[in-house]
């Protein structure tokens, strides 16, 4: 293949060779970062009985037309079980939040509009509307109703409203076994002194850090020195390990570049290799089996870039997400700029706040102090060669 493709084939060419991943059963606390990967079903009616949506007074609403005044002559506070007596004519029920509707009652006056002198309540009867005040059985969900579709994420909120119903197990999709192989001699992990030459290893900290953020973690890692024969046995023994490899650095054509040929050696189909982007061009894209790999370049920018790109939609929709751009939004350009290549598409790390967008300096690629501001990544497409302020322009938020 060895040919450049353009960022939107690119996107597509990965979304089509997206698998979900196999299902498991957690716990409902556990399941908090997940995607459900089955509808849920609801398990009761919720509320599950007509219920005072109010500390105030119950009575028959019909009432107010034969009576000046009523008769307190029981209180129901909330919790109590067993079946509450039948209301009589012209009387009322002292009732508190979320307790059960006794019979004969269908209004409730909330207790600040109400005058109580002993056992008797009055209060202005053109204020208060028939049914007022009171949560009726099955008002939010009605017991066999979806209320979780597939592929939804899972989150605080959700759990919560799960929690109503008594789930206590959800089934998602399961996590990636994810892989990085980091290619650089002049790499050195934090903790250790720089030599002459040498640089500290940002981009492994950059993904295990991004891939936390959807829920995953790094399963293998492995540091291959600048060889034919290093690389090519630490990606072979990567893919051992994993269902998805991620490489970074040793992409390009120089002579210290050896991924391609290790890929090649190890059986790897190109899916697509090199992209008319920036940054981020040598970009490798393959399948071996089951299992897929992204070769990103070594510059911290682009495997920032790249990641967001392509990396992090391709996990989470084999995770269950369903939308493959569901990153993508508009805003209003802040910013002013220009680029001399129309046939490429650049990605510029800009803030977005309040509808609009700021381009950042420091685009290059070795730059990590914009990529440290950044929310959001400003696609300038092929064929144009400004962005005006004013207009308005894709974002992909990060």
């Amino acid at each position: 293949m060895d040919q450049y493709i353009s960022a939107c084939e690119a996107r597509k060419v990965i979304e089509n060779h997206i698998f979900p991943t196999g299902k498991i059963t957690v716990s409902l606390l556990e399941a908090q970062g997940f995607y459900t990967a089955e509808p849920i079903w609801a398990t009761l009616d919720v509320p599950s009985f007509d219920n005072s949506a109010m500390d105030g007074y119950g009575f028959l609403f019909e009432d107010l037309t034969h009576f000046t005044k009523l008769k307190v002559t029981q209180v129901i506070p909330a919790g109590i079980s067993g079946k509450n007596p039948v209301l009589g004519r012209g009387e009322a029920v002292r009732i508190f939040t979320g307790a059960k509707i006794p019979e004969g009652v269908d209004t409730v006056v909330m207790q600040e509009k109400v005058v109580r002198n002993g056992d008797c309540i009055h209060f202005n009867f053109d204020e208060v509307k028939k049914g007022e005040n009171i949560r009726l059985k099955a008002s939010q969900t009605r017991a066999g109703t979806v209320i979780t579709e597939r592929s939804t994420f899972i989150n605080h909120a959700l759990i919560g409203f799960l929690a109503g119903f008594g789930i206590e197990e959800v089934t998602v999709h399961q996590r990636l076994k994810i892989g990085l192989v980091f290619t650089g001699n002049e790499l050195v992990e934090i903790g250790k002194p720089l030599s002459d030459g040498e640089i500290y290893n940002s981009n492994r900290y950059t993904l295990q850090a991004a891939l936390a953020e959807v829920n995953h973690r790094l399963s293998f890692i492995k540091h291959a020195e600048d060889t034919e024969e290093a690389t090519f046995s630490a990606i072979k023994e990567a893919f051992e390990n994993t269902d998805v490899l991620l490489i970074t650095g040793g992409i390009s054509v120089g002579d210290y570049d050896y991924v391609k040929p290790a890929l090649e050696k190890s059986g790897v189909a190109e899916l697509f290799y090199r992209i008319r982007q920036k940054p981020g061009k040598p970009l490798f894209f393959g399948k071996l089996n089951d299992k897929f790999v992204f070769a990103l370049p070594g510059n911290p920018a682009s495997v920032f870039s790249c990641y967001h790109q392509y990396v992090k939609p391709f996990l989470l929709g084999c995770f269950g997400r369903k939308n493959f751009d569901e990153d993508q939004d508009l805003a209003v350009s802040a910013s002013y700029a220009r680029k001399k290549n129309n046939e490429q598409t650049q990605f510029l790390k800009a803030f977005y706040s309040g509808g609009k967008v700021q381009i950042l300096t420091g685009q290059e690629s070795y730059k990590m102090n914009s990529v440290a501001q950044a929310n959001c990544l400003v696609e300038f497409p092929e064929n144009a060669t400004e962005i005006n302020i004013g207009e308005k322009v894709k974002i992909w938020r990060i």
